[in-house]
């Protein structure tokens, strides 16, 4: 993921938008490999552009710049990374004017700010945005599919539901995944990094991570996440269950206590 915009350095805005793609594509069997985020600066969106085409991920979305002020210049930094130039899209103008005609402005200007959400670099497509005028983009660089998408949560969220995701999840194929929380009592971390330990050796492909919630009243507590992914739904729950089983009993020889486990299959 590359996020774009000053917002987001000074502490201005939080990224929640990475939260939320972080935790759908994890819901979906994926996850993100790196997030990058730039200022909105055309040397530096173009640098980090190429920096993440050239590590070959299967997509990179962009997220943020693609309004219509001056430093909405996502688009072309871009294009700049890519060597080639914008060039006006009447995909991208029909469904900027489309936009307008649902609420009512069929005789707004089309003054060169709105006419500037409609120029996107050379070979990509418009993609529909239903709840905010600049439209997403897509296009393809080598290997990679890249997404770029409005900043505003909203309009990001919708794209990425309707459009992103089911090239996603065609491109991953089916996978299932089995996903455990469990809440613990009575351990500290340092006595449960063996155990979990243990069990990534057991089980290499499963995720296993600790997060402390801190120690009340003398009582260290954990919440400990465990998910597998998997083709067999079958196989992948039971190797989640197993890895529950096992971990529940290391932590109670340890003299922990799971005071809860939720699981959750998808």
């Amino acid at each position: 993921m590359l996020a774009v915009g000053k917002e987001l350095l000074i502490g201005r805005t939080m990224n929640s938008n990475a939260h939320w793609i972080g935790k759908r594509l994890a819901r979906m069997g994926t996850m993100l490999k790196e997030i990058t985020t730039v200022d909105d600066d055309l040397n530096e969106i173009a640098s980090a552009y190429r920096e993440s085409v050239k590590r070959n991920p299967d997509f990179l979305i962009v997220v943020g710049g693609l309004g219509p002020t001056p430093d909405d210049m996502t688009l072309m930094g871009i294009a700049g990374g890519m060597g080639v130039t914008l060039r006006r899209s009447e995909q991208a103008l029909a469904l900027i004017r489309e936009h307008y005609a649902r609420r009512g402005l069929q005789q707004i200007e089309m003054t060169p700010a709105r006419m500037k959400m409609a120029r996107l670099p050379a070979g990509a497509e418009a993609v529909l945005n239903e709840a905010g005028t600049a439209p997403g983009v897509r296009l393809v660089e080598g290997r990679t599919t890249v997404y770029c998408l409005p900043g505003v949560p909203v309009e990001m969220r919708g794209i990425f539901r309707r459009t992103v995701e089911p090239e996603i999840r065609e491109r991953l194929g089916n996978l299932y995944r089995k996903y455990v929380t469990m809440k613990l009592e009575g351990i500290l971390e340092s006595a449960l990094a063996p155990v979990i330990a243990k069990e990534m050796k057991k089980h290499p492909g499963a995720y296993i991570k600790s997060h402390p919630r801190g120690i009340k009243e003398g009582i260290s507590r954990i919440e400990l996440d465990i998910a597998v992914v998997g083709e067999d739904r079958r196989r992948t729950d039971e190797e989640g269950e197993d890895i529950a089983g096992d971990m529940r009993r290391e932590i109670e020889d340890a003299g922990g206590s799971v005071k809860s486990a939720r699981g959750l299959e998808s």
